[in-house]
């Protein structure tokens, strides 16, 4: 039987869709309005579409909705947290909704855990849809050209793009760690079955090797970086060219234009 193989936050996937054609610049630019609304306001309408968006253009983007939802199951532990965090401590001057073993769910923490799930929705939609479609070279080009007219005012603008762009190769590097250290371990005795906190603890087998791992690549990779010749603040060339055209530029402008008239409109 056929598995989809996992996708990671950071892990392209080279496919020919109308998302995967466009300059990485003209998805950056409405994903960072929608990064600074969103912090601006506490529409739920405004979360349910822009998350309706993200969802039919992850579909767009040429992955299946079965290897999709596979894939935001981990995602789903994490919203739950969120919610029942803000379920407890939030609000708990508003009305009471609930009154269970001297648990009171109050209207103003539903309020918040919903609001408060959403955005985290939404958030780890966008970088799923960035990462999906744009390589971390490419990602690391767009941000340094859109980014450029920050140089003025020294800012480290070609230091911030190989941040970036080493953060995104390190996540499926690490993530294949992981699993060649979790297999090394269960064909050695440890089952990561059992109660959680007995879970917990035999978890620290593998997130041990998996830091010292960690810390020795990124050794490793500065040395290279060093020895490759790589000077901070030094003006810098491209690999390859990209292109700005029409396609990219109605785009962004009808996208953003759908952001911000959702934004004004939504209560």
């Amino acid at each position: 039987m056929f598995q989809s193989t996992p996708i990671l936050l950071g892990q392209y996937r080279p496919l020919d869709s109308f998302l995967h054609r466009l300059d990485a610049r003209a998805k950056l630019l409405p994903v960072m309005l929608v990064l600074v609304l969103a912090l601006l306001t506490d529409s739920l309408l405004f979360y349910a579409a822009v998350l309706l968006a993200l969802a039919g253009a992850l579909l767009l983007s040429g992955v299946g909705h079965r290897t999709l939802l596979s894939n935001f199951k981990p995602i789903v532990v994490l919203v739950v947290i969120t919610g029942l965090y803000h379920l407890i401590f939030s609000q708990r001057d508003s009305s009471v909704l609930l009154d269970l073993f001297g648990f009171k769910l109050t209207s103003g923490g539903v309020r918040m855990a919903v609001f408060y799930s959403l955005r985290l929705v939404i958030f780890i939609s966008m970088a799923f849809l960035i990462t999906l479609t744009n390589s971390p070279s490419e990602l690391a080009d767009a941000m340094t050209k859109l980014l450029r007219p920050l140089r003025k005012l020294r800012f480290p603008v070609y230091d911030l793009a190989l941040i970036i762009f080493i953060a995104l190769r390190f996540i499926p590097i690490l993530y294949e760690e992981f699993t060649a250290i979790r297999n090394a371990q269960m064909i050695r005795g440890v089952r990561f079955t059992g109660p959680l906190l007995a879970r917990l603890r035999k978890t620290t087998s593998i997130i041990v090797p998996v830091f010292v791992a960690a810390i020795q690549r990124a050794d490793e990779l500065a040395l290279a970086i060093e020895a490759r010749g790589y000077r901070s603040g030094r003006e810098r060339t491209f690999y390859s060219r990209s292109r700005f055209g029409w396609r990219e530029l109605g785009f962004a402008v009808l996208s953003s234009a759908f952001v911000c008239l959702l934004f004004w409109l939504a209560p």
